[in-house]
Parts: structure tokens; C-alpha cells; sequence
């Protein structure tokens, strides 16, 4: 985890909010339509792959509640501000997901285990490929304003959308195999398809805990830190640098070492040369908490 460097965070909050609207948009024409020629060329998959479109409008309102809530400032009752809510809504994002899974899993083994044939409709393999170029561009802008807004949820929504591209093309693969023959492979992909998405979902949902109990963040991201803070001048050693992040910031707890011959007010303007360094060189830094002990 390197440190981020200032561009525009305005254009990418803007960015941000069209990708989610179309979002919705292109997920609820997709799920329909997938739902509808699923069910006319019976392909399990297709139906698989266009519940998970119907949870990623469940994904998207989530995501737009958890960034809206998650910008509010600091107050009172919640000193550290209200990020941990992107954390909240990545847990409920994966949950959607998980739910929407388990009942396909079983009709597909049901439909394996009768031996049911099942000859799906050529127009299944063009709106497989349609969903996995829109749900491409979907993943893309949701990747960009993840990364650029540090938004644990849009990161989140990034990556449905990635299992979103997969399952589109699994059913394409489906379509083609059962032309051969193959009949078992449709609910055979509806089920691969269901347990790459509850991969997707558990790894979605992981991270949101880990972000919900102030994991640490990765030992490379704290090392930059460490150094950083080292190359303010005045600072003799840095003892001790904790990070975690909540929501779109990050905060810091630093134990560093200090002359202690210099004056108080010298200190002082060491400690704010440290916060405004930090900050300067990483955008997403929000409180910094520092304890100066003497060196020895």
C-alpha cells in the first residue's frame, strides 16, 4: 500500500455518483431482460447470472446510503466521524449476494441429479455478452473511484461487478457447450456460477469485518509512514505506527522520540510539521494521534 497522491477528489465524488445511477439502471434492464430470456430459453445460468444483477441493485442502493452517510462531519457522539459505515454497508452488500445464491445452488442439483435436458435459446449467448461488456464498464469507473476516493464500498461494488463479467461469460461458454450436446452444463455453470459469487461475496464480507474491528493496515503502509515521519528533521526514532481505516480515512497513532534538550514549543512545531508532511503526501490521512517521549 503505497501513499496516494493528491489529484481531484471532486471530479472522482461526481464520477462516483453517475456510476452508481447507471449502475442501477443498466442492472435492473439486465436482470429483467436476463430473468425473462432465462426463463423462455431455460438456462439456469442466465437466471443465476441475472439474480446477480438483481443483487447488485440491492448493492448499489447500499453503497450510495453508505457513501452519503459516510461524508457527514465529525460531531460530538462520533469524534472520529461516520467512514465506518461504508465498512457496514460492505457487510450488507455481501450478505445480499450470499442470499441470493443458495436457491439457485439447490434447483441446479436438482436439475443435475433428474438428468433434465435442456436446449437453451441461441439469444441467451448475446445477452450474456451484452452483460458482460456493460457489467465491464460498470467494474471499471467503480474500480477508478474506489481507488481514487479510498471508498471501502465502491471497492466492494467493483468487485461484484468484476463477478458480474464472469458469470456472463460462463453462460456464453454454457450456451455453446449445450450445442454440442452437453446438456448438463448449463446448471453445472449456474452452480460454479453461484459458488464464484459466494467466493466473491465471503472475501467482500471479510473485508468489511476486518474494517469494522480497526485491523491494522498492511505492514509496507506502516514501514512508508515510519519513514516519512523519520525524515522530518528533529525526530531522533520512531517507536511505535499503527494505522486503520475508517471508511475513506485513515488514522494514525504515532510514537516517535524527540531531542530532549529542545523546548516545548519546539516539540510543537515538530508534532505539526509531522501532521502536515503526512497529510501533504497522503490525502486519505485524517486524525493523527502523536505521543513524543523522550529520546534516551
Amino acid at each position: 500500500m503505497k501513499l496516494e497522491k493528491i489529484k481531484d477528489p471532486k471530479k472522482c465524488e461526481a464520477c462516483a455518483r453517475k456510476t452508481i445511477i447507471w449502475g442501477i439502471v443498466a442492472n435492473v434492464f439486465l436482470a429483467a431482460f436476463k430473468l425473462f430470456v432465462g426463463f423462455l430459453g431455460r438456462s439456469r445460468a442466465l437466471i443465476g447470472s441475472g439474480l446477480c444483477n438483481l443483487s447488485d441493485v440491492g448493492s448499489s442502493i447500499v453503497v450510495i446510503l453508505g457513501v452519503r452517510y459516510s461524508k457527514k462531519p465529525a460531531d460530538e457522539k462520533y469524534p472520529y466521524g461516520y467512514g465506518k459505515i461504508e465498512f457496514i454497508a460492505q457487510v450488507g452488500m455481501s450478505v445480499l449476494m450470499i442470499l441470493g445464491t443458495v436457491a439457485l445452488i439447490l434447483s441446479s442439483f436438482i436439475v443435475i441429479a433428474k438428468k433434465i435436458i435442456i436446449v437453451q435459446h441461441t439469444v441467451v449467448f448475446f445477452v450474456a455478452i451484452l452483460s458482460a461488456i456493460i457489467s465491464g464498464l460498470l467494474f471499471k469507473f467503480s474500480h477508478c473511484g474506489g481507488k481514487e476516493l479510498n471508498s471501502p464500498s465502491l471497492k466492494a461494488h467493483a468487485e461484484h461487478n468484476k463477478i458480474d463479467v464472469v458469470s456472463s461469460i460462463l453462460v456464453a461458454i454454457g450456451v455453446i457447450l449445450t450445442r454440442f450436446g452437453l446438456h448438463w452444463v448449463d446448471p453445472a455453470i449456474a452452480i460454479f456460477e453461484c459458488a464464484h459469487v459466494l467466493h466473491g461475496s465471503f472475501g467482500i464480507l471479510k473485508d468489511g469485518l476486518l474494517g469494522i474491528m480497526d485491523t491494522n493496515l498492511p505492514e509496507n503502509y506502516l514501514e512508508i509512514i515510519k519513514n516519512r515521519v523519520l525524515s522530518v528533521k528533529g525526530i531522533k526514532h520512531v517507536s511505535k505506527v499503527r494505522a486503520r481505516q475508517t471508511g475513506r480515512k485513515i488514522i494514525l497513532d504515532i510514537t516517535m522520540q524527540m531531542d530532549p534538550n529542545i523546548s516545548v514549543l519546539e516539540a510543537k512545531a515538530i508534532n505539526q510539521s509531522v501532521r502536515a508532511f503526512l497529510r501533504s503526501e497522503d490525502r486519505y490521512i485524517g486524525n493523527i494521534a502523536i505521543q513524543v517521549v523522550p529520546a534516551e
